[in-house]
Order: structure tokens, then sequence, then C-alpha cells
């Protein structure tokens, strides 16, 4: 916590306003007189040292107002939408933060002291350009959510994957190249995403993730996959459209309750004979548009659950093109997408 002393001192808070900025001074008088001050500074309820919330959405703020980090009751701190460079240090003085949003700043780094909010549950970090995460972030023990979209990441710290909570992990739109060797100690993890960066592999001990319900890496540079994949076993949806992938392994024919499995725009040849046995039988939507495949490989009827499926712009000859459009309406799946001619 901040000392008194140090709130003797003449705090500035700086706003940035349309016709030019503007500069308030608070902290001369207490906690409870800052207070009142930044409250009518940005049109808030009255805020006072036992506020559980605080929302600074949208108030062209530059910094934070110190005073914020002496709410020691503070649970829930909305910062997005302003203008923000950088967090102070002094953050961490906010035992009982459970949730900090800061979408939509121009931070570049975050407090290397992130780590010591021990109760912090969920990080909204998006729209930001942060090139990294702060090694401390591994002892946000509690941490369940981390949304990092639109962001400049190459590097996830091997750190967060002692966030054993973690439940939520979102990083679409970064340069991520490759994931921590750790990353199947996150057993926790039911959703991850990480559309739109530049993961040219898989850490094998991703099939420790018992517990992944959905797996979102479209548009990276993925040309394999472990086989240890297999281990996801309550995986729903999977989607690795625009990749690199030329097979992909057997065992996802473990996948037992997969649904929805994307494919389009890679390079597969020959689909998986588990999936072609019928292995993965709780599908529904089977994608594989824009491959290198000459025939589908097997009959739409031995995946019951099967209602829609792409095979546009493949390689089939007339006569595999005729038995894939016969045999798919024969199942009743409807075939979406680019026509097969």
């Amino acid at each position: 916590m901040l000392t008194r002393k140090r709130r003797s001192d003449c705090v500035t808070v700086l706003l940035n306003q349309p016709r030019g900025d503007k500069f308030f001074r608070v902290g001369k008088m207490g906690l409870e007189e800052d207070l009142a001050a930044l409250s009518e500074l940005c049109e808030l309820d009255e805020l006072s040292a036992q506020s559980e919330s605080v929302d600074l959405e949208g108030k062209a703020l530059r910094e934070l107002p110190p005073v914020v980090c002496e709410l020691s009751f503070c649970e829930e701190l909305f910062l997005d939408k302003n203008e923000l460079t950088a967090l102070p240090a002094s953050l961490a003085a906010m035992p009982a933060l459970r949730e900090l949003n800061v979408r939509e700043n121009k931070l570049a780094r975050l407090p290397d002291n992130l780590g010591e909010l021990a109760a912090l549950e969920a990080l909204y970090l998006e729209g930001n350009e942060l090139e990294e995460l702060p090694h401390s972030i591994g002892n946000c023990s509690a941490l369940r959510g981390l949304n990092a979209n639109s962001n400049l990441l190459a590097v996830l710290p091997p750190s967060l994957c002692c966030c054993s909570l973690l439940e939520g992990l979102y990083a679409d739109n970064n340069k991520l190249v490759e994931l921590p060797e750790a990353f199947g100690n996150l057993s926790a993890l039911q959703e991850v995403s990480l559309n739109h960066n530049q993961l040219n592999l898989l850490p094998a001990s991703i099939g420790n993730l018992s517990q992944l319900t959905m797996l979102r890496l479209a548009h990276n540079r993925l040309a394999a996959l472990p086989a240890s994949i297999g281990g996801c076993v309550k995986l729903k949806g999977w989607f690795l459209d625009f990749n690199q992938l030329s097979r992909v392994p057997e065992e996802i024919g473990n996948l037992k309750l997969l649904e929805d499995f994307n494919l389009e725009n890679n390079v597969i040849v020959k689909l998986p004979k588990s999936l072609c046995r019928g292995d993965c039988e709780s599908l529904k939507g089977l994608f594989l548009q824009n491959n290198k495949l000459a025939a589908l490989g097997f009959k739409p009827k031995l995946l019951p659950q099967l209602r829609k499926m792409s095979l546009g712009n493949n390689a089939f000859t007339a006569q595999a093109k005729a038995e894939a459009e016969a045999d798919a309406k024969d199942a009743g799946v409807e075939l979406v997408g680019s026509s097969m001619s």
C-alpha cells in the first residue's frame, strides 16, 4: 500500500480532452477527498475507500490516478478504452482485485510485479501493444481467464504454465511462433484461441489438456500435429483452417466428443483411417474445402451425427466427386461451401 506520507504530496491526473490537455490536482486533503475529486472529475458515482468496483472506461486517462491503487477493497477495475501507456507498480497493492480490464489502451508492457495480485481471476489485455507478459504472471495462482487478443506477443512466458486454474486463454492476432513446452500443465484449460499467429508446431504436452473443449488455431503455419492430441478427449470444436497441414494423426479417433472439425485451406492429401472408419462418432461438421484430396475416402453414413461437410476445390476425379456427392446425399449430409466442380 502507498504510505500516508507519499499521499500527502500533490498527485497529478492527466486526461486528454478534445480541446487540449487538462491537469487536475488532487491529494492535498486525504483519501476520501481525493476519491471525491476523482469522482467529480470523471463523472462517476461517488467512490469511497470501501468501493469494490471502479469503472474508468473511456475517461481519456493517460495515467492511472494513484489514489485508485489505495482501494484495498476493490475487486473490479475497468480501465478499458483509455490512453494508458503504462500501469504503475503500485497496482499490485490492491489485494482484493479479481478482475482487471485494460482493453484498448496503448500499453507496451505490464508491471514486473503483476504476480503480486494473488486474487486476480480475470485479466483483459486485448487491443494493446504488448510484446511480452511479465514472468511474475505465473504467481497469479487464482487466474481463470486471460484475454490478450490483438497485441504483439511473440511468446508466452513459461511461467504462465503455473496458472493451474486457468480455464480460458485467448491470444488471437499476435505474433506467437511457439507455445511453452509445459503448456500441458494448464490442466484446467477448457478453451484456447490462438487464431492469426505464426505457430509452426504444438508441444507434445498439449495432449495433457484433458478438460479442453475448444481449440482454435486457424491462420497459423502448422505443418504437423502431435500424436498426443488424442489425449484431449473432451474436445468438441477444433479449428485448423488456413495452415499447412498435409495429414492428421490417427489419434484423432480418440476424440469421441468432437463435433466440429475444420481443416479448410490446408494441403491434406488423405484423411486418417480412424476418422474414415467412424471413430469420431459425434462429428456434426467436417470442413475440407481447399485441400489436395483425390477422394473422400469414407462413407459419410459411418458418422451418424454428420450434418454438414465442405469438399470444394480439392483434387477429386470425376468419379470420386460423383461418389462423394451420392454418399453425402444418401447419408443426409449437406455439402456446403464452394462447388466440387
